[in-house]
């Protein structure tokens, strides 16, 4: 009986351990698609250049944990599936300056870190328990620079980044806090549900004192 009983337990744990493998499996090719699916958006790969994607990490981030961490390099390209990412500098006196958030649908890393593979110079936090498509830059990198399709995205992807930073120069050099509150509202819907009214403020260049009366001021009497 003894005998009969280990041969079970053996036979359960590989029975748990297969459904295991299979779950992950079905979860990898879950992300494929759905990372392909965003790809595609951006701009169109020929299915030959789809399976060329490198294998996909799925990656979990508890709140209050780094994604990247200043000092770190960066080594691959996020979509957040789901969660709140927060990207930031910190100066020498410890202050934190928001540089943009990240939520769900979002493509989240440092591409100018990336691209310069020194140490990282954001900090990227999870404010919230997140999940994350994970690509290493080091395997995505050559498909840029050997096929066409590859190269048309990754230009689409830098023109759409440079396009955004040029927005976000307009709107702290030639915009007052009001309308730079409401742009941010309207890119981030649900920036207050996830970020705190210090990070928010600091994103927007004001102190949380200021974002409080410009609340209070949009808030219907």
């Amino acid at each position: 009986l003894a005998s009969e009983f280990e041969t079970l337990e053996e036979l359960r744990k590989d029975v748990a351990t297969r459904l295991e493998k299979i779950k992950h499996l079905e979860q990898g090719a879950q992300a494929r698609d759905l990372l392909v699916e965003k790809l595609n958006q951006i701009s169109p790969l020929s299915v030959a250049e789809q399976n060329l994607l490198p294998p996909i990490h799925i990656n979990q981030y508890a709140k209050g944990s780094w994604v990247l961490k200043a000092g770190d390099k960066a080594s691959q390209v996020a979509f957040v599936l789901s969660g709140a990412l927060r990207e930031y500098y910190t100066l020498s006196d410890g202050t934190e300056r928001t540089r943009s958030f990240a939520l769900a649908g979002d493509w989240a890393g440092s591409l100018s870190d990336l691209l310069q593979q020194t140490a990282s110079q954001t900090w990227v936090a999870a404010e919230a328990d997140s999940i994350l498509l994970c690509v290493e830059w080091h395997l995505l990198r050559p498909l840029t620079e050997q096929y066409m399709g590859w190269m048309r995205l990754s230009r689409q992807i830098a023109e759409d980044i440079y396009l955004k930073k040029v927005e976000r120069e307009y709107e702290l050099l030639a915009l007052d806090a009001n309308a730079r509150y409401a742009r941010a509202l309207a890119r981030w819907p649900e920036l207050e549900q996830w970020f705190s009214q210090k990070d928010i403020a600091s994103y927007i260049g004001i102190t949380p004192v200021h974002l409080s009366r410009l609340r209070r001021d949009l808030s219907p009497v």
